[in-house]
């Protein structure tokens, strides 16, 4: 790729995700921002990252859903751990309310052997929900009596959001596991009762292999082969994915096989990208066959992430070797 195309392709996705208007339902589980999967990742290999992404579903009867989403996460050598911020923005379509919402993060790292860290984290977000913008206004353009208001009702806020989450990774030189879970509190903000497309608790298990490539019988570093598998559990919703992600220097690629067991959907994804430096450029896309409804659903993910390595000098011994990160 030229300059030229990837200032492009960088200035177009930019333009796309800002711009988008987010719609949040269950089941959107990230390809490339792992700092969505669970909140250890902040700060993770004392780098400093900024990920930007847009996911979307098209399922049966009409729903899509799509989430938007901001991470800024950095090491702090000060608090020996890492720290993030994060911005929600999305739409429950199905009953015209936007969810907007600011989260916090901080991990710390546990050394547990060599090349072994176990990293436990806390994230806290809040997230206030408000009837759709746009309905809203229409429906203040229109009597009462003319027409009763749409759905969720007539007042504009309609529930607060207090989500703490919890994470846990274990990460050695050849595997990679940890879990996730959150739960959430409502706080109503109108007197008729509110009807959440949503289930209190969520919990994530996530684990992957590392195994770089082989050539003549050496190891070949640019060349990293990543299996994995994410189970997704809360009260009304089971989805695994399974697949292969293959990285190389300049690009990376990936196929998995997804299976959202409560709705009896099943399909395949592909992941494509680009490493350009410091930016990460990737696309995601996919197709199931939701058996209920005897249709085709579609679903996808755009990402760009800036990830900056930690400068590792130290002034009084400037020969000495970069100490290992985890």
């Amino acid at each position: 790729m030229t300059r030229g195309i990837k200032i492009v392709w960088l200035s177009l996705l930019l333009v796309i995700q800002m711009t988008a208007v987010g719609q949040t339902g269950q089941g959107l589980l990230p390809y490339s921002n792992k700092l969505l999967l669970n909140p250890s990742y902040a700060g993770w290999n004392k780098n400093t990252s900024i990920w930007s992404g847009l996911q979307f579903s098209a399922l049966p009867e009409k729903r899509l859903n799509h989430a938007y989403t901001l991470t800024y996460d950095w090491w702090s050598e000060k608090m020996q751990g890492g720290l993030a911020v994060h911005y929600y923005q999305g739409l429950i379509g199905a009953l015209n309310t936007n969810v907007s919402g600011l989260g916090f993060t901080f991990s710390k790292p546990v050394k547990t052997g060599i090349n072994a860290h176990l990293i436990p984290a806390i994230q806290l977000n809040v997230k206030t929900a408000s009837k759709q913008w746009f309905v809203q206004l229409i429906d203040s353009m229109v009597e009462d009596y003319t027409e009763p208001p749409s759905p969720p009702g007539k007042e504009l806020l309609r529930y607060q959001l207090y989500q703490p989450r919890a994470g846990l990774v274990w990460h050695t030189q050849n595997i990679e596991m940890g879990v996730a879970a959150s739960y959430s509190f409502q706080q109503k903000l109108t007197e008729y009762e509110t009807i959440r497309d949503d289930t209190p608790y969520h919990i994530v298990f996530h684990i992957s292999g590392n195994k770089r490539g082989r050539k003549k019988g050496l190891t070949s570093k640019p060349f990293k082969t990543t299996p994995g598998l994410i189970l997704l559990v809360s009260e009304n919703l089971l989805i695994t994915r399974t697949g292969i992600k293959t990285g190389q220097t300049d690009r990376v690629s990936g196929l998995y096989i997804q299976n959202n067991f409560s709705d009896n959907i099943h399909g395949i994804s592909g992941i494509f990208g680009w490493k350009m430096d410091h930016v990460h450029i990737t696309f995601a896309a996919g197709t199931a066959y939701s058996i209920p409804h005897k249709k085709m659903t579609f679903f996808g993910e755009t990402t760009i992430g800036v990830i900056l390595p930690m400068i590792d000098f130290d002034k009084n011994h400037p020969w000495a070797a970069p100490q290992k990160k985890f």
